[in-house]
């Protein structure tokens, strides 16, 4: 049997039987290899993989049923985003973290599905109480509230077997925790810290991917599946619908405040004859000193001014954005003053195509200055008002002043 092949008939066995999670990982790049020992979700500088060990998926998992539970267990790992969220900033011990994270998807594998014997459950750790449906970060607080009391008891933090907890709390739950925190089973997370060299706007792409091909796998499911999914998960799908959906859409603010700005003038042009004298044969075409009469040409132009936030607040990828929408208002024939302004007026230049290597300022947040008289060092610019206020530049030119800053408009709903 062929690992990739079956593989791809897990994941089509998915598709038919729960649509959202098939299509999910049917956008997930797939690779078959022994250096992982079980099952994982990897996150690298160039995505997310899914990995299987070969003879782990087709000899340790003998039925179809068991290899596809593996697969939606490693699907929920991306859903929950825990590839993500154990490097929030936090410092957390891995090993309580991989387990309170697998019983945290566990709970949603299904009765279609069987996991292998040995399995995380909640009913491991009886004298804890543990409530189902509840969030990765609560079972981590009761499992290493209860790591310390054992650690108070003597225990030195390795893994042991039949090891005498009588005179903690919860000895079973305490007995379990000691021979889970070095045992290994069907999900590998060792790999969820491959990524940890990418920068933070790398990793922060890999998310913005991630969500996108949760919301296409969302699309595909239709609306009969989506009534069909549980609460919990379609609570998660829609805060991630609702991040995307961006607050103020600035993007389509600033191209409609652009292209209402600009303005027409008819010139002549000897490229093209005159219309009116080309349909009256009757008339002559030369003057009587001979120049041929010219066409009308009408030329738009167009000079805008935009403010960009250049605060610390302000992220590179943001920044990014903005002068993105820049470089296109500049591509349609504008002419682009940027003001670079965090808590002042700090660089105004015409733009000329080309982006920035860097921005001026990286200070605080302060607008008022660019509603009042313009100071030093942009004295040309003798008065900004936002949004939507018309100044003059020199004599024979006016400039709508747009402002592309953070915040509201900004961060997308981010």
């Amino acid at each position: 049997m062929n690992p990739t092949d079956e593989l791809s008939g897990c994941i089509i066995d998915l598709i038919l039987a729960e649509p959202f999670y098939g299509h999910l990982l049917t956008g997930v790049v797939r690779c078959v290899t022994e250096q992982t020992p079980t099952a994982a979700v990897a996150m690298t500088g160039s995505g997310i993989q899914l990995r299987i060990n070969p003879t782990f998926f087709l000899k340790t998992l003998t039925k179809r049923k068991d290899r596809v539970a593996v697969i939606k267990h490693e699907c929920l790992h991306l859903l929950f985003k825990h590839l993500f969220r154990f490097k929030d900033g936090k410092r957390r011990d891995m090993r309580l973290f991989n387990i309170a994270a697998d019983l945290v998807v566990n709970q949603f594998i299904g009765r279609k599905w069987t996991l292998p014997e040995g399995h995380l459950h909640l009913g491991l750790f009886p004298e804890l109480a543990l409530e189902p449906d509840q969030t990765t970060e609560h079972y981590y607080d009761a499992l290493q509230s209860l790591r310390q009391e054992m650690e108070d008891k003597g225990w030195d933090g390795e893994p042991s077997e039949g090891g005498d907890f009588s005179d903690c709390s919860s000895p079973q739950s305490a007995d379990a925790l000691s021979r889970l925190v070095g045992a290994s089973w069907h999900s590998d997370h060792s790999c969820w810290g491959e990524g940890g060299d990418a920068s933070e706007g790398i990793e922060r792409a890999i998310e913005n991917d991630l969500d996108g091909q949760i919301v296409r796998a969302k699309d595909r499911s239709g609306p009969r599946v989506w009534g069909k999914l549980l609460g919990r998960i379609q609570s998660l799908i829609q805060a991630i619908l609702d991040k995307r959906e961006p607050k103020v859409d600035w993007r389509r603010a600033m191209r409609l405040f652009a292209n209402s700005s600009r303005r027409t003038k008819i010139v002549g042009t000897m490229k093209r004859e005159s219309r009116r004298f080309a349909a009256q044969a009757a008339i002559p075409r030369l003057e009587g000193d001979g120049t041929i009469v010219p066409g009308i040409k009408v030329k738009q132009f167009s000079r805008i001014a935009v403010a960009v936030d250049t605060s610390g607040s302000v992220s590179d990828s943001e920044l990014s954005m903005f002068f993105g929408e820049i470089h296109g208002s500049w591509r349609t024939g504008a002419e682009v003053v940027v003001i670079e302004a965090d808590a002042a007026v700090q660089r105004v230049d015409t733009y000329n195509g080309k982006l920035p290597e860097s921005v001026a300022g990286r200070g605080g947040t302060v607008f008022a200055h660019l509603r009042a008289p313009a100071r030093e060092p942009a004295a040309a610019l003798r008065r900004v008002h936002l949004p939507d206020r018309r100044r003059r530049l020199g004599a024979d030119h006016q400039a709508a002043v747009q402002a592309a800053v953070g915040g509201d408009l900004g961060r997308l709903g981010r």
